[in-house]
């Protein structure tokens, strides 16, 4: 009997992965792309390849805002609504934030709220927030993978594909050009060679 607890927990672990693998395939099949401009930074060597470093911008809006009012106590609340300490505030420790966002007619995130924002359609969207600093919260990953020589290619990206749920968890999926398009990067690596291809 002993000897068949190591295959047990290998089949076992390998169920597991098998799952998450389903898992993962499943929600980018079923979800739908929302788009959320970036600042890529940093791409460095690691072992095999390369990753790039990515800094979001989620375009964070007023909370609790009235727009018709003018009278000096909600212009008060306003500067404080606009501050980074305010937003800190309402964020701090939580591992994760379910945030809203407001989408354009390509699916690009042009605002994101803290509460659901009223008559303003919205999707959800969460975020790691490993600081608690409203500015450091981002989308998934901090980092993209890519085969190694690819880095100035990936510069060029402005936009970070994210499948989410209904539930507001999202998968990185790629890097997108300044009109959504496909940057076309490992179709520029020649696999067999270890350079880039030779269109001559």
């Amino acid at each position: 009997m002993k000897k068949m607890i190591p295959l047990v927990l290998a089949l076992l672990s390998i169920a597991v992965f098998l799952g998450l693998i389903f898992k993962n395939e499943w929600h980018i099949n079923h979800s739908q792309s929302i788009y959320v401009r970036l600042q890529p930074v940093d791409p460095r060597s690691i072992i095999q390849g390369d990753y790039m470093a990515l800094n979001y911008q989620l375009y964070f809006a007023p909370q609790h805002s009235n727009p018709e009012s003018n009278n000096q106590a909600n212009i008060n609340q306003q500067d404080q609504i606009f501050s980074g300490h305010y937003f800190d505030e309402v964020i701090n420790n939580k591992s994760s934030v379910l945030t809203y966002v407001e989408l354009d007619a390509h699916r690009r995130v042009i605002h994101s709220y803290f509460e659901s924002p009223k008559n303003v359609r919205t999707a959800r969207l969460i975020l790691q927030n490993p600081n608690n600093r409203y500015n450091q919260l981002y989308p998934a990953s901090r980092s993209f993978l890519f085969a190694e020589g690819l880095a100035d290619c990936y510069q060029q990206a402005e936009y970070a594909e994210f499948k989410v749920d209904e539930q507001g968890n999202a998968i990185l999926t790629a890097l997108k050009g300044n009109q959504l398009q496909d940057l076309g990067c490992e179709s520029k690596r020649d696999w067999l060679s270890g350079f880039r291809s030779d269109p001559t």
